[in-house]
């Protein structure tokens, strides 16, 4: 990661090769939702605590339906906020390089104004070169408050970008139908993270872990076994 030592602070936090993989993570883990069998009844289970299993799991189904949509759109935003994060450090890295010149040059201004200083005491005649001096360390003053200025301004539109991505990514979280089985903590966790993404996206957007699961046997199993991403 850039450190910015020409600005002296980093106007665009967040790693876009971060968001990218959460990007991934979440297209993936709607994949396998995709793919999870519906429950069913399980043959060699019947009376009424199968029934109960079947009618929960139902339930948890309806929940769900409509989260792999959610995970898709949560990866949509992610990859665009991955390729706004690129754009964004290539424009504070080409300012960090005109800072470091501009430094330079307002160095080399005030040791000519120095120098100058110096020579003017002892010599009235040198009074015109302090005074060129003194307005080209002026110059480099402005040039470097200048590139400054651009970069305060990107930090602006970064962190008003990184806002207005999180609160899309919390509208997914809190607008989406959480299943009312407790049997799916990896797709509660992924519900739960696009409010916590949102949250530390003025940093970066860390990779939401998947809980793995140990399926029972029967259609049910393998329906929960997706949604824990085994």
């Amino acid at each position: 990661m850039a450190e910015f030592r020409g600005l002296g602070f980093n106007p665009v936090p967040g790693r876009p090769d971060a968001v990218a993989e959460a990007a991934r993570h979440y297209a993936a883990a709607a994949a396998r939702l995709d793919q999870a069998p519906t429950p069913g009844e399980i043959p060699e289970w019947a009376g009424n605590s199968a029934q109960a299993l079947a009618d929960r799991a139902g339930r948890a189904a309806t929940g769900l339906a409509a989260v792999p949509e959610a995970l898709r759109a949560a990866a949509a935003i992610l990859d665009d906020w991955a390729g706004t994060l690129v754009a964004h450090h290539r424009r504070a890295e080409d300012l960090d390089r005109q800072a470091t010149v501009a430094r330079q040059a307002l160095t080399t201004a005030q040791d000519d104004v120095d120098q100058a200083e110096t020579e003017a005491q002892f010599s009235p005649a040198a009074q015109p070169n302090l005074t060129t001096a003194r307005a080209r360390l002026a110059t480099r003053q402005d040039d470097l408050d200048r590139v400054l200025a651009e970069a305060r301004e990107l930090e602006r539109a970064h962190t008003t970008e990184a806002a207005r991505v999180a609160d899309r990514l919390r509208a997914l979280g809190d607008g989406s139908p959480l299943p009312s089985a407790p049997d799916f903590p990896a797709v509660t966790t992924h519900l739960e993270t696009f409010s916590a993404a949102g949250r530390e996206l003025g940093v970066t957007v860390a990779k939401t872990p998947v809980a793995p699961v140990t399926p029972p046997p029967g259609a049910v199993g393998a329906f929960a076994a997706a949604l824990g991403g085994r």
